[in-house]
């Protein structure tokens, strides 16, 4: 498959939102550059919609879930930053369209494998910190207990970066962002 090129020396916003939407690669607008992934693996995938179904369940009316959907976190027009994310929890005052908006958006959780890079794990949890979205999960999907952990985040108003508030194995009972009461194994597991 071939992508259409920038219509300039970097991608534009514009340039983004106009590719396809059934590429099969996931992509992602990060400063300027497009960034191609292969698509998740179906273990991804499921673990990714196992642990949204249970974060809505548990969502008061005023947020909204929604997996593998893109997160406008910096508009600038010259290195703008658009990142598909697996898990949006975000405001139902948003009208339901492409991009969200990051200040919409309390929580996003990424689904990584032990393949996932280093400077991923730390590159984009600081663009999602620098875009004020206050939560911040990243799932370890090693299947193997007890490597498979929930970790979570919160942001920091004085430094703007994000501060561990807990690893979770087997449950996630926590009041942030809100009520959430989750059994790790049943996202797992069958």
């Amino acid at each position: 498959m071939t992508l259409p090129l920038p219509s300039g020396d970097t991608w534009t916003r514009a340039d983004y939102e106009a590719l396809p939407e059934d590429l099969p690669v996931r992509v992602s607008l990060i400063h300027g550059e497009l960034v191609v992934s292969p698509r998740p693996r179906p273990i991804h995938q499921r673990i990714a919609r196992r642990l949204a179904t249970r974060i809505e369940d548990a969502a008061p009316d005023a947020w909204q879930v929604d997996t593998d959907v893109d997160v406008l976190l910096d508009d600038d027009e010259v290195e703008p930053v658009e990142i598909a994310l697996d898990i949006v929890v975000y405001s139902t005052e948003h009208a339901y369209d492409r991009p969200i908006l990051a200040e919409s958006v309390t929580l996003v959780a990424e689904v990584v494998s032990p393949s996932t890079k280093r400077k991923d794990r730390r590159m984009q949890p600081a663009l999602y910190a620098g875009a004020g979205i206050r939560h911040y999960w990243r799932v370890e999907t090693d299947q193997t207990a007890p490597a498979f952990a929930v970790y979570t985040y919160e942001l920091d108003d004085s430094t703007g970066a994000y501060v561990a508030t807990g690893v979770h194995h087997d449950r996630i009972n926590s009041t942030q962002p809100f009520a959430l009461d989750i059994d790790l194994k049943s996202v797992r597991e069958r």
